[in-house]
């Protein structure tokens, strides 16, 4: 077989494999520990559909080096998750804000406290999947115990037909061990 032949053959295999799209993912945001069934994101399902953008974290790992005679050596020594970032479309009613409030309001009650976590602690899950069948079982996914961590939304007296757009972090509380 010549080199030309060979090429193909092997381009043929790997797109046999497919793609998956980055627009095909889903976030859910649920209310495991009964925190407030007055919190939109948890009451309103379509607005989970509402995220723009968010990252999926496939987690890391910590190490240490030494030297070993005159090698580098390394070990690891445990894992590491931190925050995650979901940027959401504000609602009319501002139904994103209002659960942003309401979750920080549930882990700083306002009396100089904070509460523990149980309080103010729901489930986050982002998962991808494959655009060719979205009822399909997901491609992949994480879940994590969350909090709110910061939210933030920039105005502009210049951005009359610019639609407002809610980027929140979310505190990685501990990765969820029991999936699927």
């Amino acid at each position: 077989m010549n080199r030309m032949m060979q090429l193909k053959k092997l381009y043929g295999e790997a797109k046999a494999y497919g793609v998956l799209m980055q627009c095909s993912y889903e976030v859910r945001l649920e209310d495991v520990f009964g925190i407030g069934s007055d919190i939109p994101w948890f009451k309103d399902k379509a607005l989970r559909y509402l995220v723009t953008d968010t990252d999926l974290s496939y987690g890391s790992l910590e190490n240490e080096t030494f030297q070993a005679g005159a090698y580098q050596a390394s070990y690891i020594t445990g894992a590491s998750e931190d925050t995650i970032d979901l940027t959401f479309i504000e609602t009319v009613k501002g139904a994103i804000f209002n659960s942003y409030r309401r979750c920080y309001e549930r882990a700083v009650p306002g009396d100089g406290t904070v509460n523990e976590p149980k309080k103010y602690t729901f489930k986050l899950t982002v998962n991808l999947l494959n655009h060719n069948d979205i009822d399909a079982k997901p491609v992949f996914g994480r879940s994590w115990l969350v909090s709110v961590k910061e939210g933030k939304t920039d105005l502009s007296s210049a951005g009359r037909s610019e639609i407002v757009k809610v980027p929140i972090t979310f505190q990685k509380i501990r990765p969820l061990m029991f999936e699927r």
